[in-house]
C-alpha cells in the first residue's frame, strides 16, 4: 500500500472513536443550513432542477458553515456527483454517484490504488425535486439504497432532502439514515403558500 494510501487509513481509523461526536455535529452542519435553505427558497418562486436546487444549496448554504473548528473544515471535503462504493451485491457496478457528499479529509474520493472503492464517506446527501405535475419517481428507490448503505457502513450519516414544489404550501422534509436505521421525518419546513 503506497503512503497516500497508509496515511489515509490511519486517519479514517482514529475517526472511528469519535463517531457518535461527529454524528451530532453533522445533524447540527444539515440542521442549520437546510433550515436557512427553506426559509430563504420555500416561497420565493425560483425555479430550478434537481441538480440546480442541490448546486445551490451546496454553495450558498452548505460551504458558508465551512470552518477550521468544525468537522467540515475545508471546502475540498465537499463532493458534488461523486461516487460512494456500492453496498455488496446492490448493483454491478461497484460504486454510484451521489448528489452530496462530505469526505472526512480534503480531495478524498471512495478510489484505492486498485481502483476499488475503499474509502467511505462522514455524510450522502441525495435529493429529489417535485415539480408541479412531475413527480420524481426514485425516491423510493433512492431511500433504500441509503438505507442498505448506511447498514454495510455504520459509521457515515445519509440524508433524504426531499423539496415537493407541486403542493401548496411547497415543502422540504429530511429523513435521516444511520446504522440501516431510517428516521422518516426528521426534519420538515412548510411555505407559506402560494401567493396570488
Amino acid at each position: 500500500m503506497s503512503g497516500i494510501f497508509k496515511r489515509l487509513n490511519s486517519l479514517l481509523s482514529r475517526r472511528k472513536g469519535g463517531s457518535a461526536m461527529n454524528n451530532t455535529e453533522l445533524d447540527n452542519l444539515i440542521t442549520t443550513s437546510l433550515t436557512t435553505f427553506a426559509a430563504d427558497l420555500l416561497d420565493s418562486g425560483w425555479c430550478g432542477k434537481e441538480h440546480d436546487w442541490v448546486n445551490r444549496y451546496a454553495f450558498n448554504y452548505l460551504l458558508k458553515l465551512c470552518s477550521p473548528t468544525s468537522i467540515f473544515r475545508e471546502p475540498g471535503q465537499l463532493g458534488i456527483e461523486v461516487q460512494v462504493g456500492q453496498p455488496p451485491g446492490y448493483y454491478s457496478k461497484p460504486a454510484a454517484c451521489r448528489d452530496i457528499v462530505l469526505w472526512p479529509q480534503s480531495g478524498m474520493s471512495c478510489w484505492g490504488e486498485d481502483w476499488q472503492p475503499i474509502f467511505h464517506p462522514l455524510a450522502i446527501l441525495e435529493w429529489k425535486v417535485h415539480r408541479p405535475r412531475r413527480r420524481n419517481r426514485e425516491q423510493p428507490h433512492e431511500r433504500e439504497w441509503l438505507r442498505h448503505y448506511t447498514d454495510w457502513q455504520k459509521a457515515p450519516v445519509a440524508y433524504a432532502v426531499e423539496v415537493d414544489l407541486g403542493c401548496s404550501p411547497s415543502t422540504l422534509t429530511c429523513c435521516r439514515y444511520h446504522a440501516g436505521t431510517e428516521q422518516a421525518g426528521w426534519l420538515r419546513f412548510k411555505g407559506r403558500g402560494r401567493r396570488g
